[in-house]
């Protein structure tokens, strides 16, 4: 198996990866964040990121997900180009239509990540909207729908690390 180091940044990111970890922990996490909130990853403060990218350089692969349009989004814009040597797969939320602010600086990050090398996904939080049936989001429903895409984003992380792998 290739050498593969998971890194989640941000509020997204760590509840991808918190998913990810039940799934299965076959790989090195890594996890960027204001606190240590994961137990299982290694930890690294927003103002580490050059340190986090010197020890991912020795990586075959390094996956990184995150929530973009935050402060989880700007450290994975940031670390995303300090990987140059190292084969990068990406697993990006942007958020909902109506977070505006947010929307327009996950458009700003995804203009650093995205080139013709770019690998992994982009998916939206807009596709949950689709199963509200209210005008107007039950904060429950909504809450949950996240969890379950979470879920959803963790699994699909982990089966392509295996074919890397």
């Amino acid at each position: 198996m290739a050498k593969i180091a998971v890194v989640s940044l941000g509020g997204a990111g760590t509840s991808i990866m918190r998913e990810m970890l039940k799934i299965d922990s076959d790989y090195d996490a890594y996890n960027v964040n204001e606190r240590k909130t994961l137990k299982n990853a290694n930890y690294f403060g927003y103002e580490e990121i050059e340190v986090l990218a010197q020890e991912l350089s020795n990586y075959e692969c390094v996956v990184l997900t995150a929530g973009l349009g935050s402060s989880g989004g700007e450290a994975l814009a940031d670390l995303y180009g300090m990987l140059e040597d190292v084969k990068k797969l990406c697993f990006l939320v942007t958020p909902f239509y109506f977070e505006i602010e947010r929307l327009m600086r996950s458009r700003a990050q995804l203009g650093k990540i995205i080139s013709d090398g770019f690998e992994g996904a982009v998916l939206s939080l807009n596709t949950l909207l689709r199963e509200m049936d209210e005008s107007e989001p039950d904060k429950g429903k909504l809450e949950k729908l996240i969890r379950e895409f979470d879920r959803e984003m963790a699994g699909l992380i982990v089966e392509m690390m295996k074919e890397v792998g």
